[in-house]
């Protein structure tokens, strides 16, 4: 009889002593743990997925007491955000923007610098990439500091792989990973779903996650 495997959701750590720090992140670290100091009233990172944008801008939420502004916040008085002591976070805001709400934008910003309040975009590209048409929009969002992250080489992509297994509560040995890593489509989402997939297959078969198991199993 097979035995039944339960999806369990991973668990995302995303405190200060999981984020793993490297050379690829270590300017937008250094920048984001400035604050309040920084040199404007917001700061961008962009990068590729799976670069660690998400968990800096969580870390900074909890110091900063930030909370995430929703797409549906667009079809609103921006100045509602700001009833509350809070500052905020943009998650994919080249999303965002390109449905072309510059004065929503435009009146936050202004806001934001009235108020005296902080806030963070993160972005899949730079952005001069945005195509931002309204120019006094463009003009105020190049003021701030924009710090890219790179794409994690092999020695970040193993820890952070290290760390998929470890949130995911799967014990996968270093050899195992390794060829994991020069097997699949090298990116955060891909290796998630592999280590997903390969746990699935070794709880049925009821076998350990060996070279040999994955070799015979993981088929691409």
């Amino acid at each position: 009889m097979q035995q039944e495997v339960f999806d369990f959701h991973k668990i995302d750590r995303l405190d200060w002593c999981d984020f793993i720090e490297s050379d690829e992140n270590r300017n937008a670290l250094l920048y984001l743990t400035k604050w309040p100091n920084w040199n404007s009233c917001g700061m961008i990172i962009y990068g590729e997925p799976g670069t660690g944008k998400t968990h800096l801008a969580a870390l900074w939420a909890q110091t900063a007491n930030a909370v995430y502004v929703l797409k549906e916040s667009l079809n609103h008085n921006p100045r509602d955000l700001f009833e509350a002591k809070c500052n905020f976070v943009f998650d994919n805001f080249d999303d965002m923007i390109k449905y072309e709400n510059y004065d929503w934008f435009f009146h936050f910003f202004n806001i934001v610098k009235e108020e005296n309040r902080f806030f963070l975009i993160l972005s899949r590209v730079h952005p001069s990439l945005w195509g931002i048409k309204l120019s006094d929009l463009r003009s105020r969002l190049f003021t701030l500091s924009a710090v890219g992250i790179d794409a994690p080489q092999d020695d970040l992509l193993l820890k952070i792989s290290q760390k998929i297994a470890k949130d995911l509560q799967i014990t996968v040995p270093d050899d195992v990973m390794m060829y994991i890593l020069n097997t699949v489509e090298r990116n955060v989402s891909s290796i998630t779903d592999v280590l997903r997939i390969l746990d699935k297959l070794s709880l049925q078969k009821k076998k350990t996650l060996s070279l040999s198991f994955i070799k015979s199993n993981l088929k691409l």
